[in-house]
């Protein structure tokens, strides 16, 4: 998951289950093989660290999002 995708949290005893959002940064690790993912949910107006694992990836963040505007 790269900076800018939206996701939803795909996790039945999450509080926040099948609520969408955006990665906004990364934590460092939870476990070896997971990252804590800063998710920023428009719904709460706030962030919130996620595990990376419990995320599903809805869609690809626009190529035209990245290109500088000059």
């Amino acid at each position: 998951m790269e900076l800018g995708d939206i996701v939803v949290i795909d996790h039945p005893r999450h509080p926040f289950n099948g609520c969408m959002g955006r990665v906004v940064g990364r934590r460092g690790n939870r476990t070896l093989d997971d990252l804590w993912i800063l998710i920023y949910i428009a719904s709460k107006m706030r962030s919130y660290l996620v595990p990376e694992s419990i995320l599903r990836l809805e869609k690809k963040k626009p190529e035209a999002a990245t290109e500088a505007i000059h």
